[in-house]
């Protein structure tokens, strides 16, 4: 072998060493793939109420429960709600459906192109409760006057409807005017025009009604006036005094104190365990202002404060 054979061989052999075999390094393995999750498909949509007889202006709430296939709830679904008698029986955004004239109406409620509907009948509803009517005895009283109102029912008529033992909730637009019992009892304790209130229970939505009550003052109210205890009473029980004016209380040899109960915005201070003097206390606030001698159960006084 010539000296040029020999280093042929050799370069090839080095060239050989260097490179390997001739192929590419193996590429790292491909991750696998993400599985996304599928979104629940609804396939159906359960309507219920808990009533489907209703008269005009009664209300009833509707649920939807839309489902796929196999009767798992959507929960993230939101049904759009329609009616195909809107003059018969309405239905608003949230399910709730109002009776508005006698007739038969289908409830919708669609997710997509799936829709549930229940079938809703609203009858005249003679003798079946529809409104109320809020009466007072005195549309107009003096502070510290008492009046009585009422409430009765009537049906989509017009007719009288009995309201048998639904609960009747009372309130008044400003107390500071006009205050009202459980039982309607209205008192007059400020001055100007309040409006008394009335909500009756009734299914999905209560009844309410309301009527106007104008309470004023006490005319040729005097400046001053005297309160005196004989014996285990005030005398009056009830005095009137303009604002600003001043009620003197007489104590007689027997002891008495003159203590604001409730103590409202208004009242003065309180007169303690005395006897024998007059003390005099000024109001400023118009309004009516309850007292009692806390040493004599049931010896009790108001003063009344005029504009």
């Amino acid at each position: 072998m010539t000296t040029l054979t020999r280093f042929t061989a050799y370069a090839g052999i080095v060239l050989l060493a260097a490179c390997g075999d001739g192929s590419s390094p193996a590429a790292p393995p491909a991750a696998p793939p993400v599985a996304l999750p599928v979104a629940p498909v609804v396939a159906r949509i359960d309507v219920s109420a808990a009533t489907t007889a209703l008269t005009p202006q009664q209300a009833t709430q509707l649920s939807a429960v839309a489902r796929t296939s196999s009767g798992v709830a959507v929960g993230d679904a939101q049904p759009v709600w329609s009616s195909t008698a809107p003059g018969v029986a309405s239905v608003n955004a949230a399910g709730l459906v109002t009776g508005v004239a006698a007739g038969s109406a289908t409830i919708r409620a669609t997710v997509g192109a799936v829709s549930g509907a229940l079938d809703v009948t609203v009858t005249s509803g003679v003798g079946v409760l529809a409104t109320i009517v809020v009466t007072a005895q005195d549309l107009t009283i003096q502070l510290g006057q008492l009046t009585q109102a009422t409430v009765s029912g009537r049906d989509a008529l017009g007719g009288a409807a009995a309201l048998g033992a639904r609960v009747v909730t009372w309130s008044t637009s400003n107390a500071a005017i006009a205050t009202i019992n459980t039982a309607g009892v209205v008192t007059g304790v400020g001055v100007g025009t309040v409006s008394l209130q009335a909500s009756v229970a009734d299914g999905a939505l209560p009844k309410t009604g309301s009527v106007q009550l104008i309470v004023g003052g006490i005319p040729n109210a005097p400046t001053t006036a005297d309160v005196v205890m004989p014996g285990l009473i005030f005398s009056p029980t009830e005095t009137v005094v303009k604002r600003g004016g001043t009620v003197r209380f007489v104590f007689p040899p027997l002891a008495h104190n003159v203590i604001w109960d409730p103590r409202l915005a208004g009242s003065p201070a309180d007169i303690s365990t005395t006897r024998s003097v007059t003390v005099s206390r000024a109001f400023a606030t118009v309004g009516v202002f309850p007292f009692k001698c806390t040493l004599h159960p049931g010896m009790d006084g108001t003063v009344i404060v005029s504009p």
